[in-house]
């Protein structure tokens, strides 16, 4: 069934048309108004079914208007004359009403599904905590399992162990996604974060005989950010480059200023990302790794944009990939 404004609009295109072939032609005040008042149905027409409604309402109004106009412009030659500029404008605010409409349709749209994702969000975050005890009493239990277990049996609660592990930091990334910590801002230094980054994972790189290379300026400017959590992002651009290098190649780590901003970049020496895929490294679960689960890059994202900052990655000139993190210098 038609909606009621569907019929509306035809009713009232129907009636003004009647009215401007029944009126005198020795009158122009009818036909003035009769031609002014076509544009309420278009708008109408624009407002409720968008661009696609506003063209095809100013369209049939045209094609119904056109006959009278031509009919008339012997005796309402200024009228007639008048209309040959009328009708563009009715197409003019079908289209202007219609994009407005549409536009402002997408918005509410974005907003509702924000707002259902968030409550979807809200209620998995609640569900994920809940996992996290259970998952501790598996795991302490393999762990007293394993103690008391030998050769085959004991492998087993060994993968037992791991694989709880690996379900513990889905949870974890999946809290951390769902439910951001606050900011806590306080002056630092990217290149002092940046050797915290590399004294805590020298031991993961020197295991695949991937060596860190920090370059860093004597005289740094400091940012204002929250170094726990912009640690966390470097932490993770760092271990990616690491385990995306090949044995014997270095992972390069490099401070630099570049007008009122600070860049921390982290080059790799490994096979590099797609182009086709540097967009899609920030969707939220979009992983390449084997057991990863696709949100580290997703939350590095949100924390470089909650600092006012920004993160890209890009191909390396040398080869293999190229992660820049900028901040703003303190003021």
């Amino acid at each position: 069934m038609r909606q009621p404004e569907f019929w509306i609009i035809v009713a009232a295109g129907a009636v003004l048309t009647v009215g401007h072939y029944t009126a005198p032609t020795d009158d122009p005040f009818w036909h003035d108004l009769f031609r002014r008042l076509y544009y309420l149905p278009i708008i109408l027409a624009g407002l409720r079914y968008g661009l696609k409604g506003g063209l095809i309402t100013a369209a049939a109004i045209s094609f119904a208007f056109m006959p009278h106009v031509l009919m008339t412009r012997q005796t309402l030659y200024v009228q007639a004359s008048e209309s040959r500029f009328e009708m563009p404008l009715y197409f003019l605010v079908g289209i202007v009403t219609g994009i407005v409409a549409d536009r402002q349709r997408r918005a509410s749209e974005s907003l509702r599904r924000a707002e259902r994702l968030k409550t979807i969000g809200e209620m998995a975050a609640g569900m994920a905590h809940e996992i996290k005890n259970p998952l501790a009493g598996i795991r302490s239990s393999a762990q007293l399992l394993a103690s008391r277990t030998r050769g085959g049996d004991a492998e087993l609660v060994d993968i037992i162990v791991g694989e709880v592990d690996l379900l513990n930091k889905v949870v974890n990334d999946f809290l951390q996604y769902a439910r951001p910590a606050p900011l806590k801002r306080g002056p630092a230094r990217l290149g002092d974060i940046m050797e915290s980054v590399k004294t805590l994972l020298d031991p993961v790189a020197a295991g695949r005989r991937v060596e860190i290379e920090l370059d860093r300026p004597d005289s740094e400017p400091e940012v204002s950010c929250d170094a726990d959590q912009v640690r966390q992002v470097l932490i993770n651009l760092v271990l990616n480059a690491v385990q995306a290098s090949p044995e014997g190649t270095a992972v390069r780590l490099k401070i630099d200023g570049h007008g009122d901003r600070v860049r921390a970049s982290v080059i790799d020496s490994g096979p590099g990302i797609p182009r086709d895929r540097l967009r899609a490294v920030f969707e939220p679960f979009f992983t390449t790794k084997e057991g990863g689960t696709g949100l580290g890059l997703s939350i590095a994202q949100r924390i470089v944009g909650e600092h006012g900052g920004s993160l890209r990655l890009e191909p390396s000139p040398g080869g293999g990939t190229r992660a820049t993190v900028e901040l703003s210098k303190s003021r």
